[in-house]
């Protein structure tokens, strides 16, 4: 899964056509994705593209596996952190974003304060406030509780009419159940177990709970001392009955939703 014998979609995804109605989802590795819209938006979610958390935690953290592609040519439009730990308000990866791309920067007020320090220039970072409903270009995304630090927080994304919940880091919390209302259709869940975040059976326990469609996982596979074994999550969701996802890393997988049912294709032509 992590060897990158096949091309990197990540540096030419500007140029993977998205029909109307679908949309790209692509894993970097631990908590990290990239969503392109059939209006070409291209967000970012918790890019960790440096080895941050052995440099500065001094922990057993070593990157197990490096992104292939090369980040001077990587062009988000948008970058969502979502707490500000190392793998998420990564010092290292989001100044060189911010150097070849155009892109803004949205996090909560943690994330924010660490970006300006970053020195990030002010009319491209924007503090978020959980609980609050934002839309950048063609996207619109809700953030929401996370049990993880002070200001961690989640995010819904409504795309073409499917919604996607991204748990971020988090344990959990009877909170978590309350988006049960937002007939969430596919949700990416943290796996880990370590460090105040879900464990297999708990995300399980948190999919059934919120009826979600889909599960793709997420926050394992990089770091040494904070993985969990894939096959572990595989069995554990093939037991309980509960349509799962693992996806490959740096290759898109289009999403689209037909009769109530989502359809994920794995392309890799343009």
């Amino acid at each position: 899964m992590f060897m990158h014998e096949e091309e990197s979609h990540i540096e030419k995804i500007e140029d993977f056509n998205v029909k109307k109605g679908e949309f790209i989802l692509n894993w970097i590795g631990q908590a990290g994705f990239i969503v392109k819209t059939s209006e070409d938006t291209i967000i970012c979610i918790d890019p960790y593209y440096s080895n941050s958390v052995e440099r500065y935690d001094g922990r057993p953290s070593r990157r197990m596996w490096y992104n292939r592609f090369l980040i001077e040519n990587f062009h988000p439009d948008l970058v969502l952190c979502s707490h500000d730990h190392l793998d998420h308000t990564d010092p290292e990866t989001l100044p060189l974003i911010y150097a070849f791309s155009d892109a803004d920067f949205y996090g909560p007020a943690s994330s924010y304060q660490h970006m300006k320090k970053m020195r990030m220039a002010e009319d491209r970072i924007k503090k978020l406030e959980l609980d609050t409903t934002y839309n950048f270009k063609d996207v619109q995304f809700k953030t929401v509780f996370a049990n993880h630090t002070e200001d961690s927080m989640g995010f819904i994304f409504e795309i073409n009419n499917i919604t996607i919940y991204l748990t971020a880091d988090t344990s959990l919390d009877s909170k978590l159940y309350e988006y049960e209302n937002y007939d969430i259709d596919i949700m990416i869940s943290c796996i880990n177990g370590k460090y105040n975040n879900l464990n297999v059976k708990e995300a399980a326990i948190l999919a059934q709970k919120l009826d979600v469609k889909l599960v793709i996982p997420m926050h394992y596979g990089l770091v040494t001392d904070n993985t969990v074994d894939v096959n572990t999550f595989i069995n554990h969701f093939e037991k309980e009955n509960i349509n799962q996802l693992v996806m490959d890393v740096e290759k898109n997988y289009y999403i689209s939703k037909e009769n109530d049912k989502i359809i994920v294709n794995k392309k890799d032509k343009k």
